[in-house]
């Protein structure tokens, strides 16, 4: 094992109040206003054996479990942040939000 320097360092006494002047994380958003996020549509699930996934073929239709009025979730980092309705806007789907999820 090698020999590590190690010296002693003293510090100073903080006046009350001295800590809260400069906060290290800013109190807005504005610092991560521009950061980009993925948010993924879920429309739901369907399970098939490895058999039932090599028989696909184009045009293939696989039904999904979810009924066609249910919501539509919206995940972000494997959370359900949000739900919503599937919604046609010009040539795009789009959900129109429902409800936001708030508790963690």
């Amino acid at each position: 094992m090698s020999q590590k320097n190690v010296e002693s360092v003293e510090l100073g006494q903080l006046e009350a109040g001295e800590a809260s002047r400069k906060l290290a994380v800013p109190q807005t958003l504005d610092v991560v206003k521009d950061v980009q996020l993925r948010l993924t549509a879920v429309l739901g699930e369907v399970s098939l054996s490895v058999a039932e996934l090599f028989a696909l073929t184009e045009n293939s239709i696989l039904a999904l479990e979810s009924l066609a009025d249910e919501p539509v979730d919206l995940v972000l980092d494997n959370r359900v942040v949000a739900r919503g309705a599937l919604v046609i806007v010009d040539d795009n789907f789009g959900i129109q939000i429902t409800e936001v999820i708030t508790e963690g």
